[in-house]
Formats: structure tokens, sequence, C-alpha cells
């Protein structure tokens, strides 16, 4: 009977279904495109508050190419790494901060140019990283008295097993040294960014070794530039930070800027909201289109189709069953209006758990759609079904309102 029902009223206007539809798919694919955007930004925050409580700087590296090509040349190099190694100095006798810096490396388990970052004491004090199997890094790690260096594995280097060991030439030391796994990180296990809130590094195929005393007496020019790009700050002022800024200057090591976790966030909203909000117009246009169409075709639908309601009632149709059949009419349009949007996400999400993208943004999918995209889809869904079935159900309610004779004497 719904199903009839549906077909002989709601469904005769093609044209106008078929419009209502472009304007639902529309809407679905800038809402969710929207929610998703919000939900990486409030995990990001989330992933972030030990920054965000503490007055931390975060290093921002704006060493022009020239800068870069007077500390790299072969002629500076010996005077470079010596300058780099009492600037590290400097920085480790005197501030109390976070650092990292990555290379690459070849495993025997057949990966390839696998990042390797190494970090430096600190660095789980603000990016608390979880393991699924064994352990983080302990002070003693730190001391580099070991014949084995611990690193912590991505959850993507499959291969790479618990307590098992593999060589790397050092380029500072320049000899061979041994890693050996002493955990493996969560899956999906992701860095956030304070300068993008909406994005950030995932970690699936990438390693962690700590810095070591003895790294610590080999530093070179490679190691401290690429350092500065988010060297953490902490326990510190805005002048002894433009100390430090200047000290790099003035050693012609680079030029670097410190800015607070709190400015970067908020010249980060300061382009990010434009954003949204033209997303957030633009899907509510879409939205105000659909319900108009959707609305005018269930009026009319409904007031052309007097003659045969009132029929369909003498047969035993109650009014509240046109409550019923408006729902399931709102709630299929919905289920095909998101058709496409759900195919999208589920095909972006394969693509990017397949080796067609950089480490950085591969996933592991363990499920058809990882969670922020799963809830985006789910918040939107329910968002464009909510609003069209109450607006719908104000529409049944007026029409219900009008007596079934009125109803029945207007069609003659």
């Amino acid at each position: 009977m719904y199903s009839e029902f549906i077909k002989n009223v709601f469904l005769k206007r093609v044209v106008l279904v078929l419009l209502t539809l472009v304007t639902m798919v529309s809407f679905s694919f800038i809402s969710y495109t929207l929610i998703r955007s919000n939900l990486h930004v409030l995990q990001s925050k989330n992933d972030l508050k030990q920054l965000i409580k503490k007055d931390v700087f975060m290093g921002n590296d704006q060493t022009t190419s020239d800068q870069i090509d007077y500390i790299f040349d072969e002629k500076n190099s010996n005077r470079s790494n010596k300058k780099a190694q009492k600037l590290f100095n400097y920085i480790d006798h005197n501030y109390d901060y976070s650092s990292s810096w990555s290379d690459q490396i070849d495993m025997p388990n057949g990966y390839r140019n696998i990042e390797i970052y190494t970090i430096n004491s600190n660095y789980f004090k603000f990016y608390p990283l979880k393991v699924k199997k064994g352990r983080l890094f302990s002070k003693s790690d730190y001391i580099g008295n070991k014949k084995e260096i611990p690193v912590i594995v991505g959850a993507g280097l499959r291969k790479v097993k618990l307590g098992s060991t593999f060589k790397d030439l050092s380029q500072p030391v320049g000899k061979k040294e041994t890693y050996k796994v002493i955990g493996i990180m969560k899956e999906n296990t992701r860095l956030p960014s304070a300068y993008m809130l909406d994005g950030s590094y995932m970690l699936n195929k990438t390693i962690f070794r700590p810095l070591t005393d003895k790294d610590k007496k080999h530093i070179n020019v490679d190691q401290l530039t690429e350092m500065y790009q988010d060297l953490l700050i902490y326990n510190t002022s805005k002048n002894k930070v433009s100390k430090l800024a200047k000290t790099i200057r003035k050693e012609n090591l680079g030029n670097v800027k410190f800015y607070s976790i709190k400015e970067n966030i908020k010249f980060f909203y300061s382009t990010y909201n434009s954003r949204a909000l033209l997303y957030l117009v633009l899907s509510l246009v879409m939205l105000i289109i659909f319900i108009g169409l959707f609305l005018w075709n269930i009026w009319k639908s409904l007031s052309e189709s007097r003659q045969e309601i009132a029929i369909r009632i003498s047969l035993g149709l109650r009014k509240y069953h046109l409550y019923i059949i408006t729902f399931l009419y709102q709630l299929l349009l919905t289920i095909f209006s998101f058709i496409p949007v759900t195919i999208y996400a589920v095909r972006n999400s394969y693509v990017l758990a397949t080796d067609r993208f950089d480490d950085q943004t591969q996933i592991i999918l363990s499920s058809l759609l990882p969670k922020i995209e799963s809830i985006s889809l789910i918040l939107s869904f329910l968002i464009l079904l909510v609003i069209g079935t109450f607006s719908s159900m104000l529409i049944i309610y007026k029409f219900n309102k009008t007596p079934l004779t009125l109803r029945m004497g207007s069609d003659s």
C-alpha cells in the first residue's frame, strides 16, 4: 500500500523529483565535507591540548633559498657543521625544548625510503603517542649506552616484528647502527599540525628513534636546520625565544621565527573560518532549495490527488498513514541522495589505504570507513533526514486539517 501510494502520488512529477534529488546530493557532499573538516579540527585541538595549555613557542623555518645555498655550500660545510654543533649545544643547555628531525632509511623487509624521526626526551610530553605492542622510550633509552638503539615503528610496517633488529648507516657517525624494535604504534596514529588543524601526518609507515647523549655530540647542519620547523620551546618568554632567533641569524644558520601555539591556531582560523563559512552558506542554500522543491512536490501531489486519497480513506487508509508514507518517501530520497557521497567517501578511503599516496597520508582500514568519515556521513544524513521529515510533517498536518468533503468537492 505504501509503495503504491508513493509511486502514484509523490513520484509522478519525475522532473521535480530529480531536481529535488540533485539539491539533496549537493547538500550531502557539502555538509559531509564541512562536518568532516570540523571534526578533524576538533580532533587536532584535542591532540594539541598539552601544547595549548602551556605557553609553548613553535619554530617556523623561514630560511631563504640564498641562505640555504650559503649554509650548504661545500666550501662552508666544515665551518657550518661546527657552528651547527655549537648552536645545538647552546639550545640544549639554555632551553627546555622538544625537537625532531627525519631521515630516510631502507629496511631489509623490503620497505624503502621510510621516514625515521630522531626525537629528544621531551617529544612525547606534547605528542603523546600510543603503542599497541611493546612500550615507549624510557629515560635510559636517551642515554645511548646500548649496542642496539631502540625504535618505535608504525603499524603499517607489518613485516617488522616486535623485538626484531635491523641496521642502517648513521650519517653523522659514519658507520652502521643497529636498531631494535621495542614498540609498535596503534593503527592510524597521527601527528597533529598547529598550522593546519584540519590535516595531520599519518605515522603508519614511520619510525621513531631517541636522540641519545651520544647523538648530541655529532650534530651536523642538516639535522639542525631540519630541526627548526616545529621546534618547541617552553618554560620561557617571548624575549628569550627572540634571542634564540637572533642567534640563529647571527650565526648565518638560517632564519627561524617563533610563534606561540595560540598564535598559530589563531592564524589558522583566520583563513579557515572564511572557507568554512562559504561551505556553510552553500549548504544552507542547497538545503533551502531542497525544502522548497520537496514541500512543493508533496503539497501539489496531495492536492491534485484528493479524489484518489478520498477513495483510499474510504477503503481503510487512515490519516496517520500519510505521516508514515511521507516519512518513507523522505527516507527513500535521503538514502538515494547519499549513495554518491558514500561511494566517494569509501573510494577515497580505499585510495588512501593504498601505496598510491605518500606514507604521511596513507591510512590503515580496519572497517569500511575511518571513524571521522563515518561520523560525518551519519551526521549529514541525519541532518537532511530530520529537517526534511519535520518540514514534511507540517505539510501533512496542514493537509489533514482540511475536511475530507472539501478535498473531494474541490476535485469535482
